[in-house]
């Protein structure tokens, strides 16, 4: 009987040492928060939130929603050395009425129970406030994947500019060298002479080089010929110096614009040329002479053919 006795006494006794314990232990979670900041605040200004409480702080939980505020620091808040609590310094980052969340306190001992801060309201105005640089500290400029550094824009700017320039230079240029051929076609004076007077020119011209009795004998043809096709081009109105004897038969062949017989005689003796220019064939040098006398002959009849119309149609 006594035994039982004691047994019930021991384990009342526990018990109220445990309600005992667990008194002191929820007394001592108990947390005191208190919000220090201007009368105030602007968009970057900084403000404090000291915690406190019966045992050592050591952190908090930031939420993963705290957009509005930022936490620049968690500091120890000390008494005489002792720690007492955390000292939290928060900037502003938007304007506007805000609640400031409930953030999760962790003490240095583990705990049965948590301890939470109270929400608690600003209002941030819209001025910057002059000290601020924690905007820039916690924003810092994104840069882009390949982006380039900032003086290579200035580079390239510099770079379109001077192209611009070369560009406007050329064309200027240019645009001066047309102002000036304009200028220059307009004072020189007008080659009134008629087609075949320009041809008999020029030949005579040829003639006085005298390249057959240099040796020069394919350029010799290559111009005697070009002269001839000059004429044909001038005179009856086809790109004559752009085409190949066979092209200039087909042609002549079906405009008809030489009689028969002529026709065929200028068709010779361009076939005559081009045996000189292209296959290679030495003429003699009264070969060169025979081929320069016909041409100028025909000329002279194409001159006189040419007098006797205009006088018709003087008559006329």
């Amino acid at each position: 009987m006594n035994s039982e006795i004691k047994i019930r006494q021991t384990g009342l006794a526990a018990i109220l040492l445990l309600l005992c314990l667990l008194s002191v232990n929820l007394a001592a979670l108990s947390l005191e928060q208190k919000v220090e900041a201007p009368d105030s605040l602007f968009l970057g200004s900084r403000f404090h939130l000291n915690l406190s409480a019966d045992m050592e702080l050591r952190d908090v939980v930031v939420p993963d929603n705290l957009e509005s505020f930022a936490i620049v620091s968690i500091n120890p808040l000390k008494i005489k050395s002792k720690p007492v609590g955390l000292n939290i310094t928060i900037a502003a980052l938007d304007t506007g009425l805000h609640t400031f969340p409930t953030l999760l306190v962790l003490p240095a001992q583990p705990v049965n129970d948590t301890l939470r801060t109270e929400p608690f309201k600003l209002e941030i105005l819209e001025t910057r406030a002059p000290q601020d640089t924690l905007l820039a500290d916690i924003a810092p400029t994104l840069k882009l994947k390949g982006e380039l550094p900032y003086y290579a824009y200035y580079l390239i700017a510099a770079l379109l500019l001077f192209a611009a320039l070369v560009l406007l230079f050329f064309l200027l240029r240019k645009f001066r060298r047309k102002i000036a051929a304009v200028q220059s076609a307009e004072t020189v004076p007008k080659d009134n002479r008629p087609n075949w007077k320009k041809a008999l020119d020029a030949l005579n011209e040829l003639k006085a080089e005298q390249l057959p009795q240099n040796g020069e004998f394919i350029t010799h043809y290559f111009r005697l010929s070009e002269i001839m096709k000059l004429f044909l081009e001038a005179e009856y109105k086809f790109s004559a110096n752009e085409m190949t004897t066979c092209e200039i038969r087909l042609h002549l062949n079906k405009y008809k614009v030489l009689p028969a017989s002529e026709q065929k005689e200028v068709l010779t003796w361009l076939e005559s040329c081009d045996r000189v220019k292209f296959a290679k064939h030495v003429p003699s040098l009264q070969d060169c002479d025979g081929a320069t006398g016909w041409f100028a002959l025909w000329l002279g009849r194409k001159g006189s053919a040419g007098g006797q119309q205009e006088a018709g149609e003087q008559d006329a």
